[in-house]
C-alpha cells in the first residue's frame, strides 16, 4: 500500500517538473510581483487629486508591465484610500506597508505626508510624493521624496508677479484649515515675500472645509477691507464656491488660487465666477511636446477625462521610481538609487533633485479663460 502511494506520488512529481520545463515563463518559473503602494484621498473633497494621481499612476504601471515590468518582473498596484483623514491614513500606510511594497506613491496633500512622513522613515520603505509642497519636509534626510518644488517658490514667485508686475499692493487671503502643512506654508511665505515688495496684506480668514461651510460671511469679510487680489488657498471645490461668493457681491477684485485648487473641478463648479483666476503652477496645459501629447492622449481615451497637474506629477513620480528601482541592486538601495538621479526628465519639463530629494522645475502662470486653463507667455 506504502509503497503504490510512493509510486503515485513520484509521478505526480516528475509531471510537474515536465510542465515546468515544456512551459517557460509560466508560474513554476515566475518571480512574484514586485508590489507599489499608492495613498491618496479617493473620497471627499480632495478625491479630485487622488483620483487623478492613482489614474496616472495605474497607467503607468499598465504600461511599465507591457515593456517587461522591472528586471523581468510584473508589477502590481495596491492602492488604499486615506480620506483625508490622519488615521485612516496610518491605516492605509500600515497596510500597504504589510503588503511588503517596494515603495509608496502618495499622499497628495501636505497635511497628509506630515502625518506619513514618520510611519515611512520608521518601516524604511520610500515614499515619492507628487503634488505634497510643504516645506515642513524640506532638507530632511529621510525616506520622503517628491517631484513638485516646495511651495516657497511657488508663493515667492506669485508675490512678485502681484506686486512687480501687475501693481497690485492690497492683498486678502483666504486659507482652509484642514490642509495647514499646505495653506499656512503658502499663507506665510506669501505674505513675507508680497511685504518684501511693498505690498500689505490686508486681510486674512480662515475655515475648515466641510459641506456645510457658509462662504458667503467670509467673502463679505475680506473685501471690506478693499484689496486688490484675493488668494484662495483651498481645494478646487472651495476655491470655486468662494470665487462664486465673491462674484455675487459684484466685486471686481483680482483672484488667485494655488495649484492645488488647479483641477477640472475648480472649473466645473466654478463656472464664469472662476473666469480670470490665475495662478503659478508645474503643469503647462498647452504643452505641445510630443511626448505629452501621446500622454495626453492615451490617458484620456483609457480614463475619459484630461489630464491635470496631479496626473502629470503623479505620472512624473511613479516613473521616478521605475528608474530607481531599475538602478537599485543588492548594494545599492532604493533610497540612494533615487537620490543619485540628481536631473529627471518629467513628461511636461525637467526636475532637478538636491540630496535630499527636494525638487527644483519650472513653474508656469496660467489663467482661466473660458473654462479652460491657458498659460500666460
Amino acid at each position: 500500500m506504502a509503497g503504490r502511494m510512493f509510486s503515485h506520488l513520484r509521478r505526480l512529481s516528475v509531471a510537474a517538473l515536465l510542465l515546468c520545463v515544456s512551459l517557460p515563463l509560466v508560474s513554476c518559473t515566475e518571480e512574484a510581483p514586485l508590489k507599489i503602494g499608492f495613498v491618496a484621498g479617493l473620497t471627499g473633497r480632495v478625491a479630485d487629486l487622488g483620483v487623478a494621481g492613482r489614474d496616472a499612476v495605474t497607467l503607468a504601471v499598465e504600461e511599465q508591465n507591457q515593456a517587461g515590468g522591472i528586471s523581468g518582473r510584473k508589477l502590481e498596484l495596491v492602492t488604499r484610500d486615506d480620506q483625508q483623514n490622519v488615521e485612516a491614513l496610518k491605516r492605509a500606510i500600515n497596510e500597504v506597508i504589510d503588503q511588503q511594497v517596494v515603495a509608496i506613491i502618495g499622499p497628495l496633500t501636505s497635511s497628509m505626508a506630515v502625518e506619513a512622513q514618520p510611519l515611512v522613515n520608521a518601516s524604511k520603505v520610500v515614499m515619492i510624493s507628487p503634488t505634497a509642497k510643504t516645506d515642513q519636509l524640506s532638507g530632511l534626510d529621510d525616506f520622503f521624496l517628491r517631484v513638485t518644488a516646495p511651495i516657497s517658490k511657488n508663493a515667492q514667485q506669485l508675490a512678485s508677479y502681484v506686486a512687480q508686475d501687475i501693481n497690485l499692493k492690497r492683498f486678502a487671503v483666504v486659507y482652509d484649515l484642514s490642509n495647514r502643512a499646505f495653506t499656512e506654508n503658502w499663507l506665510n511665505s506669501f505674505t513675507e515675500a508680497f511685504e518684501g515688495h511693498g505690498g500689505q496684506v490686508v486681510a486674512v480668514e480662515a475655515f475648515t472645509s466641510k459641506p456645510e461651510a457658509h462662504f458667503l460671511p467670509i467673502a463679505k469679510q475680506i473685501l471690506q477691507s478693499g484689496p486688490d487680489g484675493v488668494l484662495l488657498l483651498s481645494s478646487a471645490i472651495d476655491t470655486a464656491l468662494l470665487a462664486q461668493q465673491i462674484r455675487k457681491l459684484e466685486s471686481p477684485v483680482a483672484l488667485f488660487s494655488s495649484e492645488w485648487a488647479s483641477t477640472t473641478d475648480l472649473l466645473s463648479f466654478g463656472g464664469r465666477a472662476v473666469n480670470g483666476m490665475q495662478s503659478f503652477h508645474s503643469f503647462n496645459p498647452n504643452n505641445q511636446e510630443p511626448r505629452y501629447l501621446a500622454f495626453k492622449e492615451k490617458f484620456t481615451g483609457r480614463f475619459g477625462y484630461a489630464p491635470s497637474f496631479a496626473t502629470v506629477l503623479s505620472y512624473d513620480a511613479v516613473s521616478y521610481l521605475f528608474a530607481g528601482l531599475l538602478k537599485s541592486t543588492a548594494e545599492t538601495s532604493l533610497k540612494k538609487a533615487l537620490l543619485d538621479v540628481r536631473r529627471f526628465p518629467g513628461l511636461q519639463s525637467e526636475m532637478t533633485l538636491d540630496s535630499y530629494g527636494d525638487v527644483e522645475r519650472k513653474l508656469f502662470l496660467t489663467v482661466i479663460e473660458d473654462g479652460q486653463f491657458k498659460v500666460v507667455d
